[in-house]
């Protein structure tokens, strides 16, 4: 119990912290209320780049919203399927009472997939009143251990059917379909930040964990030589072709470079090409004076 006070309190501090930095984005709100008010359960997913505000918004919706349960995977040690479990186990557990439903404590296997948080969803679900959903929101789930929990699970092991009245909230970054992470039979809505005309909050010190990230173990010459044309591009970016054609590499090589930075770039499809971009002016002002 002890624990679960203490995560709560650091989660708590983040919403506080996080909520601050709130622009005026109540579209955003009215798009998940439409939501929850379509569907009797399911998923809803606001995607954004780096600095898009996507955490703000969030923590911004649980201020606003205090029964819904709140989970950050950006928090130290706070990434992993188990964490993950044993904190909203716990949060369902309590919310349930005094073992009212048959459930008194936490089992020891309730870390080992999905089949106790879908336990303690359905039992709540039977108990909920209309008009009063059950909502668990994740800030940050690409932030997650891949090597946490078995392959081709679902990410944090989120059941993959929902009882009526449980909706989760999730904010990510960009990712290709087919890296989801997530197998799911429910209703689901993704909201993609980059359609509209937000501020970016990202400081220097935020570049400089993202510039660490693309580097990796270190940079490649072709990597390098893909930065310069994306540093030294305008708004509109460049083609494949177009950086192929400058860099003289092997236009595949070029093409895996340009995957593994899927998260940092806009991708904007024009005619039959795709041109590539930094996620923001002034990432990319900011990277070009650290190659120059």
């Amino acid at each position: 119990m002890n624990t679960a006070l203490q995560l709560h309190t650091e989660f708590q501090k983040i919403i506080l912290e996080k909520s601050q930095n709130f622009t005026n984005c109540e579209f955003i709100f009215t798009t998940i209320n439409n939501f929850l008010h379509k569907y009797n359960r399911g998923y809803f997913t606001i995607v954004g780049s780096p600095g898009s505000g996507k955490s703000a918004i969030l923590a911004k919706y649980v201020m606003d919203n205090p029964d819904v349960i709140y989970y950050n995977a950006q928090v130290e040690g706070k990434n992993t399927a188990e964490e993950f479990l044993k904190y909203i186990c716990t949060q369902l557990t309590n919310r349930i009472g005094n073992g009212e439903s048959g459930v008194r404590e936490i089992p020891e296997n309730a870390t080992e997939g999905s089949w106790f948080l879908s336990l303690l969803l359905q039992k709540i679900s039977a108990h909920l009143k209309p008009a009063q959903p059950l909502i668990i929101a994740i800030d940050a789930l690409d932030a997650i251990n891949p090597n946490s929990q078995p392959p081709g699970t679902n990410l944090f092991y989120l059941p993959r059917y929902l009882p009526d009245g449980v909706y989760f909230i999730l904010t990510r970054r960009p990712f290709k379909k087919e890296q989801s992470g997530l197998l799911i039979e429910a209703p689901s809505q993704i909201l993609d930040l980059s359609e509209y005309s937000l501020k970016n909050w990202d400081n220097e010190q935020t570049f400089t964990q993202h510039w660490q990230k693309m580097q990796g173990e270190g940079l490649s010459d072709v990597a390098l030589s893909v930065l310069r044309v994306l540093t030294s591009a305008g708004k509109e970016g460049a083609t494949l072709s177009e950086i192929t054609q400058i860099t003289n590499a092997d236009v595949f090589d070029i093409q895996e470079v340009l995957d593994n930075w899927f998260e940092f770039l806009q991708q904007q499809r024009i005619g039959k090409e795709t041109r590539y971009s930094l996620y923001h002016p002034r990432f990319q002002d900011w990277l070009g004076k650290q190659i120059s």
